[in-house]
């Protein structure tokens, strides 16, 4: 296909359209969009699908948006004319007005319009009727947001409160349409983009807690959110628009919120419920808020989730979302077979299916996750293929389009000011210790950064082993014997990498010696446990399924062992549950009054620890709980004594 070449706006318009290769150059409108689709986007350590080529993809996401622009996209209110709506259904309750379509579709139709801008002669004419109607339907709470419900009645407008997830996807909107078309028309896209984000998301949905309330109606100091709603790369583009630091606060703690659920329910999967509540963070009830039954699990509105976390790893390369994602895309993929049509409509946190048929707002959502690495293209490959064609209804066909732009690269990161180009200081104080024979501990003091540090590169002989976003590392799997050296890299939002660290050495301990368990089946007593169950001798049971618990809350938390008579102690191995010790001590004795020290720590990491040291003589053996890993307790499947 011939591609004609045009000058819009300016010599950097110009530049743009020289750089990009002739055979993929998108045709640009009137409107003088300044980012017309295609933009087909590699987005660094992303996939495509690779059995299609980029033009093949292009014309799929332009023909399912004419399907969906037909079928959803309406203005014809009578009330407001002029007024652009995506038309959908409702859950809950309208108060007596006949219901034409949410906030949320109104986000997903505004963010929609401007990405396809450039194919779309019209976009920009729909969006700003889009923008007509989300101003017209104000909230009465907070004039800045959005009512929930768009009804062809005057009486509707200013009627209902807000819902968090409209207005942020209204918000980002405003800032891609800047980018776009800029700001000196009509509209002032980025000032209104600002006043919403400021005046209305900041001053309503943000809690005291760094959490995201679930509307304008919601308290400050609410602790239930719903984890579909935490679109993380909206707000770090809130963040580079407004440069007010809260927004990155409440990325940082919605990623330890998703950690500490994802540890105490659903470790395997890392699936999270539609709605959570409370500190530390569990599932809401059933039937939260009168939406429906399995509100406690991954449902219809965290079928959403995965696109939200990978877009923070694609457009900001914070690698936290990058491992969220890929947790979820290895568990789908086993779950299904590989096979998309076998993805459910819903699942108990534990991976059990809930739901009865693959509908697009869940298959869309895990093959958009499974982006993140190489090891996926088939099961990606596979997903472009079904949700291509896959048409349903209002909910599930929009967010599927959402998918498509991203997983095509047309879904463009708006970046706003100069490039962020400086590179965070280097790690300090680095020390390495061998924590057994196979396992070496790394510990360094923090990076700064003129935005922020999102994470850390480990690499042991120059090669990367790790990417933890905390200071302390644990390399396992390593050979007895034998020496290990590591330097560590620093690593920012905009992909810059500190200089290296200083260089650190240890040397793993001897292998353990084979020999027997000396605590299975012994007597053990516990400072504390947390109900019937979780007894302390299901440390010594000799059964990796059952455990001791202790209570929640509290360090100095203890368990230890009688070996019913003296022996030469050289080796612990301790088998812990998601609630482990992060600093611990294993205390030997031979009248459990005097404890003598053989092995310290303070930089646990959870799993399985075989500690080995110089063999200290007891007939008690003792693990001290100093820190916790998590917010909990203390919590181990087993506990193992060796020695002669």
């Amino acid at each position: 296909m011939k591609v004609m070449f045009l000058v819009i706006l300016s010599a950097v318009m110009l530049f743009a359209t020289l750089a990009v290769p002739a055979q993929l150059q998108p045709k640009a409108y009137g409107a003088g969009e300044l980012k017309p689709f295609p933009q087909q986007v590699s987005y660094p350590g992303i996939i495509k699908p690779n059995h299609v080529s980029q033009s093949t993809m292009n014309t799929a996401v332009s023909t399912y948006y004419d399907y969906w622009k037909a079928t959803y996209l309406k203005n014809n209110l009578s009330s407001l004319p002029g007024g652009y709506y995506v038309k959908g259904e409702i859950t809950g309750d309208a108060d007596g007005f006949v219901p034409l379509g949410t906030s949320e579709g109104h986000g997903y139709g505004m963010v929609i319009s401007v990405l396809m801008a450039g194919y779309d002669a019209n976009a920009k004419t729909i969006y700003d009727g889009l923008f007509k109607t989300a101003r017209a339907f104000k909230s009465p709470n907070n004039a800045n947001l959005m009512g929930w419900v768009v009804a062809d009645s005057t009486g509707a407008q200013g009627h209902f409160d807000s819902a968090t997830d409209g207005d942020l996807d209204i918000a980002y909107s405003l800032i891609l349409a800047d980018r776009q078309w800029g700001s000196s028309g009509t509209i002032n896209y980025l000032a209104e983009a600002k006043k919403m984000i400021t005046n209305g998301i900041k001053v309503s949905n943000v809690t005291t807690n760094n959490r995201l309330n679930l509307g304008d109606w919601d308290t400050k100091d609410a602790l239930n959110t719903r984890p579909s709603d935490w679109m993380l790369s909206h707000l770090r583009a809130f963040y580079e628009v407004t440069g007010d630091s809260t927004w990155l606060n409440v990325i940082n703690n919605l990623y330890n919120v998703y950690s500490q659920f994802t540890a105490a329910y659903s470790a395997s999967t890392g699936l999270i419920s539609d709605f959570v509540v409370a500190n530390p963070p569990k599932p809401a009830p059933q039937n939260y808020l009168d939406e429906f039954p399995e509100t406690n699990e991954y449902n219809y509105n965290a079928s959403r989730v995965p696109l939200r976390i990978v877009m923070d790893y694609a457009l900001y390369g914070d690698t936290r979302g990058k491992d969220i994602a890929n947790k979820m895309a290895v568990w789908i993929k086993g779950k299904t077979g590989s096979n998309p049509n076998n993805v459910k409509d819903g699942y108990q946190l534990n991976g059990a299916d809930r739901g009865t048929y693959a509908t697009a707002v869940f298959v869309a959502p895990f093959i958009s996750a499974a982006t993140t690495s190489s090891t996926h293209q088939a099961w990606v490959n596979a997903g472009w293929d079904w949700m291509k064609n896959k048409k349903e209804s209002y909910y599930s066909d929009s967010f599927n389009m959402l998918n498509l732009l991203f997983i095509s690269g047309n879904w463009w990161k708006p970046t706003f000011g100069a490039a962020d180009t400086q590179a965070p200081s280097a790690p300090t104080n680095l020390t390495a210790t061998a924590a057994s024979s196979s396992q070496i501990n790394l510990s360094w003091t923090a990076s700064t950064d003129n935005i922020g540090v999102i994470g850390y590169q480990v690499f042991r002989g120059g090669v990367q082993v790790g990417t933890p976003t905390g200071t302390s590392y644990s390399d396992t799997g390593l050979t007895a014997l034998t020496a290990y050296s590591y330097t560590v890299k620093a690593i920012d939002a905009a992909s810059n990498l500190s200089a290296n660290s200083n260089t650190a050495t240890a040397t793993t301990s001897s292998a353990p010696p084979v020999s027997t368990n000396l605590a299975l089946g012994k007597t053990t007593v516990a400072s504390s446990i947390e109900g019937a169950g979780f007894e302390a001798s299901k440390a010594t049971d000799g059964s990796s399924t059952t455990r001791w618990a202790s209570v929640e809350g509290s360090n100095n938390e203890w368990i230890y062992v009688d070996l019913g008579a003296a022996a030469s102690i050289n080796r612990v191995k301790l088998n812990w549950e998601a609630a482990y010790g992060k600093g611990y001590k294993i205390q030997v004795s031979t009248d459990k009054t005097t404890w003598t020290d053989a092995f310290v720590t303070t930089t646990g990491n959870g799993g399985i620890d075989d500690n080995t040291f110089n063999a200290k003589n007891g007939r008690y053996v003792r693990v001290l709980c100093t820190a916790r890993g998590t917010t909990y307790g203390y919590s181990l499947f087993d506990f193992e004594v060796y020695g002669s």
